[in-house]
């Protein structure tokens, strides 16, 4: 009973946390539609005001004062994740010592292992074939005029989000794929040691560390974020943004 209820607390703690984001968005989003729609009649009209922004909390308010409660509640039973504290495993770790002790790799290890860097360079490989077209639009200034950010953005999640999500796509697909063939060449492993074993063939010691891929997807993503970094500062976008941001600090907080 003690373990359901800790689960019926966390579950429900996540759960509110999640609305409390999603309703906090759409009433940001709400203000600022209405404070558009007004400013159209009026320019000199505030998007963002304190009348507004209370009018628009009062149906967060609710939600707000219950997670609150929860994870107060939380607290006070001193209900936690019992994962929190034990170690995350690693599969891709785990298959490489465990091949390590192996003398002789097997067909179904060597088809497993193959079969992984496919996986590895199609997804990657699909990745960049979908931010291709994103490319190819940020490098074309015409898509980017300084007179109004509201409607770049607008065409800019039309042409780039879709293949965005896309690319990810590929990569979640191909990541998912991967785990799977790392566990079936991990179960071969496992089989192929117990017949070593049995045939009393050891495996050599070795010195080197397994492959890892973890650094170069460090350096690639940080690759991704300087060309784009760059891409805006050609095709003009931080002038606008910077423009937005002073006109936000001088029209809603008051600065200056």
């Amino acid at each position: 009973m003690h373990v359901t209820r800790n689960k019926i607390l966390l579950i429900a703690q996540s759960l509110l946390c999640v609305a409390l984001v999603v309703m906090l968005a759409v009433s940001a989003v709400g203000i600022y539609r209405s404070g558009i729609a007004e400013k159209q009649e009026n320019p000199l009209a505030w998007v963002y005001t304190r009348e507004k922004a209370a009018a628009a909390l009062k149906p967060v308010l609710p939600v707000f004062l219950l997670a609150v409660g929860v994870t107060a509640a939380c607290a006070v039973l001193n209900v936690r994740d019992g994962n929190e504290n034990k170690p995350v495993t690693d599969p891709e770790l785990s298959r490489d010592l465990m091949r390590a002790r192996v003398a002789r790799p097997d067909d179904a290890m060597k088809k497993e292992e193959a079969l992984q860097k496919k996986l590895l360079y199609g997804g990657w490989g699909g990745f960049g074939l979908c931010m291709l077209p994103v490319l190819l639009y940020m490098l074309d200034g015409a898509h980017f005029p300084n007179d109004d950010l509201e409607q770049v953005m607008g065409q800019f999640a039309v042409h780039v989000f879709p293949w965005i999500i896309l690319g990810l796509a590929v990569l979640i697909v191909s990541a998912i794929l991967q785990g799977k063939s790392i566990q079936r060449e991990y179960d071969a492993i496992m089989v192929r040691i117990k017949e070593e074993k049995a045939a009393g063939i050891k495996a050599e010691p070795q010195t080197e560390k397994p492959a890892r891929n973890g650094n170069a997807l460090r350096w690639l993503l940080l690759a991704v974020a300087v060309v784009f970094i760059i891409l805006g500062i050609r095709n003009g976008s931080m002038a606008a943004v910077v423009n937005k941001a002073i006109r936000i600090c001088t029209e809603c907080v008051g600065l200056g």
